[in-house]
């Protein structure tokens, strides 16, 4: 005779009911939970220096998601399913501006459901004259301007999360007094410079230049491009063979900048020095190392006394 299964008890089904509930209701709690207890606040962060920002005030409450990958030039960044996802559910997003930067992640932005803040919008910019390019976009290469950055980006952390707030602004304030020490830096290494003006690959240093005193001659734009082209080539071999220029070329630290800058100094007997743009993490050291070795290179080249 086949087995037959037992019926559950009205007490029973009660029982099981109660756990249900309980269940249900503990999981909704876990939506609404604080942001401690789900792991962090969550920041977005275009590109590097945005996320070195947002970790330096961040500290260990927060967990950033930089969206250019190592060695990608900013302007190129695009997004994947998975960080388009990200950037729409994060607590913060940090972005530059909405001015043809990084025009894929600016456009995603508006779709984001947490706080979005442009780091740039307060900023003094430079008009870009290129298509589809609004502004130069290169401010965090100027320490002082680098400066409003990281008080927009802990601005952003507050509102995101109030409760952080005290150690947030104690954080910004340490940051704060480290790009101080760094302006007064290159302010004290580039004052007596022999030469004011640098040829460079990647035209990514017009803020840093007038900040200091400095003329740049770019052999490629703004937005760098796949070959330079051979009227700028021209201007910057003039410029430095007529010494209006540094005996030198500045070139962006990546392949690409390399072939070009080496090319060009080879052609005219000059050093290739480096200059870090920091547009994606770098393969050392953070935003203070590499601008401190950008100083080194600077007055390498400049031939600035020690």
């Amino acid at each position: 005779m086949a087995s037959r299964t037992a019926r559950p008890s009205l007490h029973a089904l009660t029982l099981r009911l109660g756990a249900m509930l309980l269940l249900g209701a503990l999981s909704l709690g876990a939506v609404g939970c604080s942001h401690s207890a789900a792991g962090g606040v969550r920041v977005v962060a275009s590109f590097y220096p945005l996320a070195w920002a947002a970790e330096r005030v961040g500290g260990s409450r927060v967990s950033v998601e930089d969206l250019t990958p190592p060695g990608v030039d900013a302007h190129d960044t695009s997004l994947s399913a998975r960080q388009r996802a990200d950037l729409e559910t994060a607590d913060l997003v940090l972005v530059l501006g909405d001015f043809g930067f990084q025009p894929e992640v600016e456009r995603a932005a508006s779709d984001a459901s947490g706080v979005v803040v442009e780091v740039a919008r307060g900023l003094a910019l430079t008009p870009s004259g290129e298509a589809n390019l609004e502004f130069d976009p290169h401010v965090w290469l100027d320490p002082v301007l680098m400066e409003g950055i990281v008080r927009e980006v802990a601005g952003g952390l507050v509102r995101a999360d109030p409760a952080g707030r005290s150690g947030y602004r104690r954080r910004e304030a340490a940051t704060l007094r480290d790009l101080t020490a760094l302006d007064g830096a290159y302010r004290t290494g580039l004052a007596a410079c022999r030469f004011r003006t640098l040829v460079t690959t990647h035209e990514a240093f017009g803020y840093l230049a007038a900040r200091y005193g400095l003329t740049q001659l770019g052999i490629e734009g703004l937005t760098p491009e796949s070959e330079p082209a051979a009227a700028r080539i021209q201007a910057a071999v003039d410029a430095i063979r007529s010494g209006a220029a540094a005996p030198a070329v500045f070139f962006e630290s990546t392949a690409e900048g390399r072939r070009v800058g080496e090319s060009v100094a080879a052609d005219i007997g000059v050093p290739a020095l480096p200059l870090g743009t920091l547009e994606s993490v770098p393969t050392s050291g953070d935003y203070l190392s590499v601008m401190r070795a950008n100083l080194s290179s600077l007055q390498e080249g400049l031939q600035c006394p020690s």
